[in-house]
């Protein structure tokens, strides 16, 4: 017997639905309450879906109605409560409303909840498209239209989904969307172009599989009148020059010169998906002939489309001095803080790489979006991706391939925008004066002269945005400010003639009414702060008393960079900030934004990165600070590890509570790292009576199920064995273990920044311990070896191999007579870990350490003595101990094995190698 609805809870149903909108809030709320109870039914989206179908039914009501049967459906527990002939019932409803010329509200209601019904059971994708397939060929156009429309959205919402659980419906789906690509009408064309797209977004094989006959019927729309095809069209083209360059090849020309036209489309939403094909052919190598006759044409249109629109202008408001008007609370993103990582002095290539590192090993440095500040003009508020956004990425990239050479048109146009009244123009040539600073580096050289000197005096530009965006330009020009040209002799008093008056600038941007320059102000200074390092000394006063007024100045969301700018000035000064008349400038806002921020508020996290920063800059001079720092944040700590317990609790109870956020947990320990780095041996009072002691919470925090916790709880454990190592060693037995564990768990990649860090605390272990260090030997050798060994193709790893030498030769140092043995399975890896190292105290310890190794067993160092002199040589400024060591070392192997097998040895060896060998050691 078919269904039969209750006729007196239709009735209610549809009493209910009528007064959804009713002006009395307690009408409103009966009506919830009445649908809460009658939405435990399980025919409840069958009721919905009959009442939404009937046409007799006023439009409004039948709309709610179908918007709270894709609100069942979209819920997953609900939806399954729902029974399969109620779910067959809903959707031969909905297919009804497709049909539903008149009501145009209705039909839109039928396609989205056809398209949820798909998303969340793609069991259903065959039915529902094949069904508004046959609506398309069915001949009325506005049905047709219709049905198309529901298609496209099943097919962006469900692309990857079709993709892996229903190819075979996608190998008679795609090759009907292509057929509709030259149908009369311009929607159908539209939604068959954008729905097949989405299968090239996800690489779908049926796709593939029609590629040749897809990329044709996108040739053929190439002179579409309608603007919404030829959007889709660009979108299209770009995705196949993405998986399949090689197809568009032979009509390359011809799709350039497409692509120029369409990049200067009226069209905004045109223009901005044809820009994003150049962005695409700048990753295909093989392509970039094609593209150099059109150099000139090209880098005109994306000059052209880096000027502000009208449009633009309007999304971002009122460009205005508006430090006085209050954030609003949709500005402010979320802050998140970054785990402590420990890395050796890396060269800046090196440091380039470790962030890559770390980004694809999910830990680190990874969601660093200060760090993004340099490759992004972030000069405006909106996160939205425009023409203005891609046209100035493109130019970026196609100067990173064409390099110089596209300086040739991209100058006379520079001096064009530049020298316009219009303020666009001037701001669009600043912006696009930034784009080109990274590709064209060794080009621009000659013109900075001129070209800092002008951009310094945009920094008093009448328009706030032409002064935010000057701020960033001159930041990507930071070296070339501080230290003057690479390739030539710079002036005698270049820091006075162009860093002096830039670094004035930036600090009267910081202190500017509009809160867009001060951002762009503050963020510009930061960057500079890590280029200039010491020559900022001179101008401490200045610089800290500009900060400290900001913070007076500055609202919620740029007090976020402004603690970012003084973690970086102390990162970059570090003892020079330590003179008595600084630290009360420096710390007294600190202090006042310390005493008024709760525990648990995320505002804390930038105070509290910024005062570790700050900690170890000071050193004795944060000592007064110190105590309630540390008392905070072991409440800090302690509470939230409280509320991890307490979650996991009720979780294996069933019950409900609610998750911790382990980020307070993660800061709080790092500014413990910061404080004891920067006390030193004096930090041991402090630490000694800790309450409560700091070693349990160090041991727990080293078994915590968060990666990123563990990864700062042995970054504080590595600073307390340097400075306080009286409070670690009873505990050595309990977390050595952990430790062998923990750097054991390097092929997991989000344990990557954890092993680094532990494997850098095993090394400053070593050489606390001395001679006492032999009994971790055995455990810990082969851990290290299996790392060192482990070749570096994959960059994610380099930083641990480095560590893990370094730790291998510091055991080295201290255990010679027990290390030397096993050195021969670890020497040739162990070379290549470290021979790019740049020089420093840690590269010492750890070479010293394998010269020792090396004396106790020379045989075991002979296979790979080429690698070792080749690691040897590349030391620049070895210290006076370290390269007598290195002499004693090799003059004992040429001794041992005789001059004549000591040049035959060598004779081997680049000429380079030789040279320098001869030149220091005499050898």
């Amino acid at each position: 017997m078919s269904w039969q609805p209750d006729p007196n809870a239709l009735n209610q149903l549809l009493d209910a639905l009528s007064k959804t909108s009713h002006p009395d809030n307690a009408i409103q709320q009966q009506v919830q309450q009445f649908l809460a109870k009658f939405s435990n039914d399980p025919q409840y989206a069958r009721y919905l879906a009959l009442i939404f179908s009937t046409p007799s039914i006023p439009v409004e009501v039948r709309r709610i109605a179908g918007l709270l049967v894709k609100t069942v459906i979209s819920n997953v527990a609900q939806y399954q409560r729902i029974p399969p002939d109620s779910v067959q019932f809903i959707k031969e409803s909905v297919f009804v409303c497709i049909d539903d010329v008149v009501n145009i509200s209705i039909q839109k209601t039928a396609g989205i909840i056809l398209t949820t019904l798909v998303s969340v059971d793609v069991r259903h994708a065959p039915n529902v498209l094949q069904m508004l397939a046959q609506k398309v060929e069915g001949g009325n156009p506005i049905i047709a239209e219709a049905a198309f429309g529901a298609i496209s959205i099943v097919c962006e919402d469900s692309a990857n989904s079709l993709h892996e659980n229903a190819p075979q419906l996608l190998n008679e789906m795609i090759p009907f969307f292509i057929s509709k690509f030259d149908n009369p009408s311009a929607k159908i064309r539209s939604y068959a172009i954008a729905s097949t797209n989405q299968f090239a977004i996800s690489h779908s094989d049926a796709l593939i599989a029609h590629l040749k006959m897809y990329v044709q019927a996108l040739y053929r729309r190439a002179t579409d009148p309608d603007r919404e095809v030829i959007k889709n069209v660009c979108q299209g083209l770009v995705l196949v020059l993405e998986i399949r360059p090689d197809e568009l090849q032979a009509e390359m020309t011809a799709l350039i010169q497409f692509m120029l036209k369409c990049t200067e489309s009226e069209d905004a939403t045109v223009a901005l998906e044809a820009c994003e094909f150049w962005l695409s052919f700048a990753e295909q190598d093989n392509l970039m002939d094609h593209l150099e006759p059109y150099l000139n044409e090209l880098v005109r249109v994306l000059l052209k489309g880096m000027v502000y629109s009208e449009n633009d202008l309007m999304n971002m408001g009122p460009d205005v001095e508006d430090s006085h008007i209050a954030d609003r609370a949709e500005d402010i993103k979320p802050r998140f803080h970054k785990a402590k990582s420990h890395a050796t002095d890396l060269s800046d290539e090196q440091k380039k790489q470790l962030k890559e590192q770390q980004k694809a090993a999910g830990g680190g440095d990874d969601d660093d979006d200060d760090d993004d500040d340099d490759d992004d003009d972030d000069d405006d508020a909106s996160n939205e991706w425009t023409l203005r956004k891609c046209s100035a990425a493109a130019l970026d990239v196609l100067s990173n391939v064409y390099m110089d050479g596209i300086l040739e048109p991209f100058l006379p146009l520079l001096k064009q925008f530049l020298s316009s009244p219009d303020w666009k123009y001037r701001e669009a040539g600043v912006l696009a004066l930034g784009a080109i600073s990274e590709g064209c580096n060794n080009g621009i050289e000659p013109h900075l002269r001129d070209l800092v000197k002008f951009l310094t005096t945009c920094l008093t530009d009448t328009k706030p945005l032409v002064r935010s965006i000057t701020c960033w330009t001159l930041s990507r020009y930071s070296r070339w400010i501080v230290y003057g040209p690479e390739q030539s002799q710079p002036e005698p008093n270049h820091q006075e003639i162009y860093f002096q008056p830039v670094l004035q600038g930036l600090l009267i941007m910081i202190l500017d009414n509009s809160k867009r320059v001060q951002e762009a102000g503050c963020s510009a200074l930061a960057t500079l702060e890590e280029e200039a390092q010491e020559a900022l000394t001179p101008f401490l006063p200045h610089i800290l008393n500009t900060l400290s007024n900001a913070f007076q100045k500055y609202q919620h969301k740029n007090l976020l960079i402004l603690y970012d700018a003084v973690g970086t000035l102390a990162d970059s000064v570090g003892a020079a900030l330590n003179n008595p008349a600084f630290i009360p400038v420096l710390l007294g806002p600190l202090v006042e934004k310390w005493k008024v921020i709760e525990n648990d508020d995320r505002e804390i996290f930038p105070l509290l990165e910024c005062l570790s920063s700050v900690a170890i800059a000071l050193g004795p001079g944060f000592a007064q600070m110190s105590p309630p720092v540390w008392e905070r944040c072991l409440v800090i700590v302690q509470n939230n590890l409280q509320r991890q317990l307490m979650y996991k609790a009720a979780l294996a109870e069933n019950a409900y509570a609610d998750e911790p956020d382990m980020d307070f947990v993660i800061v709080a320990l790092d500014l413990l790292s910061g404080v004891v780095q920067g006390l030193g041996e004096s930090a041991l009072n402090l630490v000694a009576s800790s309450n409560p002691p700091i070693m349990d919470v160090v041991e727990f925090c080293m078994r915590d199920d968060s990666a990123d916790v563990r990864q700062s709880a042995y970054a504080l454990l590595g600073d307390l064995i340097i400075s306080t190592f009286a409070v670690v060693k009873p505990r050595l037995d309990s977390i050595f273990p952990l430790i062998i564990h923990q750097i054991g768990r390097r092929e997991e990649m989000f344990e990557m920044s954890v092993c680094n860090n532990a494997t850098w605390a095993t090394g400053e272990l070593a050489l606390q311990l001395g001679p006492e260090a032999s009994r971790f030997i055995q455990p810990l050798l082969p851990v290290l070896v299996t790392i060192v060994n482990a070749g570096n193709a994959d960059r994610r790893i380099r930083t641990l191999q480095e560590n893990a030498a370094i730790t291998l030769g510091r055991f080295g140092m201290v255990c010679p007579t027990e290390m030397a043995p096993a050195m021969q399975h670890f020497a040739y890896g162990w070379c290549a870990a470290l021979r790019d190292v740049r020089d420093n105290a840690e590269k010492e310890t750890a070479f010293k350490g394998m010269c020792l190794m090396v004396q106790a067993n020379p045989q075991g160092m002979l296979q790979t003595i080429a690698f070792f002199c080749d690691a040897i040589v590349r030391w620049l400024r070895p210290s006076i101990s370290m390269n007598d060591m290195f002499k004693q070392t090799l003059t004992g192997y040429r001794n041992g094995l005789g001059q004549a097998q000591w040049e035959q040895l060598t004779s081997g060896f680049p000429e380079q190698t030789r040279e320098k060998l001869r030149q220091r050691y005499e050898l």
